[in-house]
């Protein structure tokens, strides 16, 4: 049914070329997963040399680590077996205190017949976990992650302008690569906070050089603000794939979500992973959505990239450039904000109205 646009993503997103192994992965948080796994893993056998795949049981949360068989499949028996033995894949997946440069050398030591390409496009994203990192930065894996993906998205921002997308990705991180703060306000929102010192990445939809990794659908540039940075209010809408029945907002001081006001129940579901991870607290990115097709506000992997918005995470930010190490991360999107950022002895209004000014 989706034959075509999965080649589409197979050939211009990710570059797959005969030659190369690719790994697929999913769970089975939803059905039609499970329909589209059939026909990625069909496609894509027609189209490389070696294909995995995978469904695993649901997560419960972005950001987490994927269990074990999806390790093994990844980088192979004898690299997980070695990780146990050491006692470290249980800090690996339970995001503790390890040393990331001795896994990843372990790794690169023991991991045999590792993906060139992955495709995951399971409902609970993978984009902020060192299963990602250490196949992008460690083996120069090209990653596409596609959490909460529904077959709609094919006919939206899938079929988006990569080359526009790209090069307006590109531009707007090498902006908020320069500046040093961030302004925020719109409605119910006025949040500031630091970027003085990060690297922005630009979500560019094409992967196609080693260790390039990003969502599909693609679209934003994002930063890792300054954890103890954040001070203001961060006005809720939408929650990851809903439109909550009361708006609520979070409060931050020091870069943490000090306080919840408003009653949908979302903010229960919030008070119980803070209370579990205190870590979750802590903004962990700002992005700015520059995909020209993409319009749905309900779903958050399309909603943060709509051309003129902007999003706030909170939780993970280690895997690109910041320090918070937990298992969650999930962003909020900010609709017609107005955004400024600056620098010492400069100042950009980047986006107005919802207007993004490059």
């Amino acid at each position: 049914m989706y034959e075509k646009h999965i080649y589409r993503l197979y050939r211009v997103n990710m570059n797959l070329k005969e030659d190369e192994r690719i790994l697929l992965l999913t769970d089975g948080e939803k059905e039609y997963l499970l329909g589209l796994m059939d026909e990625f893993t069909e496609v894509a056998r027609g189209l490389a040399k070696d294909v995995k795949s995978i469904v695993y049981t649901p997560l419960g949360q972005h950001g987490k680590e994927p269990p074990e068989d999806v390790w093994r499949l990844a980088f192979g028996d004898d690299a997980v077996d070695r990780l146990k033995e050491l006692g470290l894949f249980e800090k690996v997946v339970n995001k503790e205190e390890y040393s990331e440069e001795e896994v990843l050398n372990l790794l690169d030591e023991q991991a045999k017949d590792v993906p060139d390409v992955v495709v995951a496009f399971a409902y609970y994203s993978t984009t902020h976990t060192f299963f990602r990192k250490a196949l992008t930065q460690g083996f120069g894996c090209r990653y596409a992650s596609m959490p909460l993906f529904h077959p709609d998205m094919f006919d939206g921002p899938m079929s988006a302008d990569w080359d526009y997308v790209s090069k307006l990705s590109v531009d707007v991180a090498s902006i908020l690569s320069e500046a040093e703060w961030v302004s925020i306000k719109a409605e119910g929102t006025e949040l500031e906070f630091s970027v003085e010192g990060r690297q922005a990445v630009a979500d560019t939809g094409l992967f196609h050089e080693k260790g390039q990794y990003g969502n599909l659908p693609a679209g934003e540039a994002f930063i890792a603000p300054i954890e103890d940075s954040a001070y203001g209010k961060l006005r809720i809408v939408y929650g990851p794939d809903r439109k909550l029945d009361e708006p609520i907002t979070l409060k931050f001081k020091e870069g943490r979500v000090e306080s919840i006001e408003g009653y949908d129940p979302y903010r229960k579901i919030l008070e119980e992973v803070f209370s579990k991870q205190q870590d979750a607290r802590t903004i962990a990115e700002f992005g700015v959505g520059t995909n020209h097709k993409a319009v749905r506000p309900d779903n958050v992997l399309e909603a943060e990239k709509i051309l003129g918005t902007v999003h706030i995470a909170i939780g993970d930010n280690h895997t690109f450039g910041g320090k918070n190490k937990v298992s969650f991360h999930t962003d909020y999107v900010v609709f017609e904000p107005k955004v400024i950022v600056g620098g010492r002895g400069w100042q950009k209004n980047l986006l107005e109205k919802g207007k993004l000014r490059t």
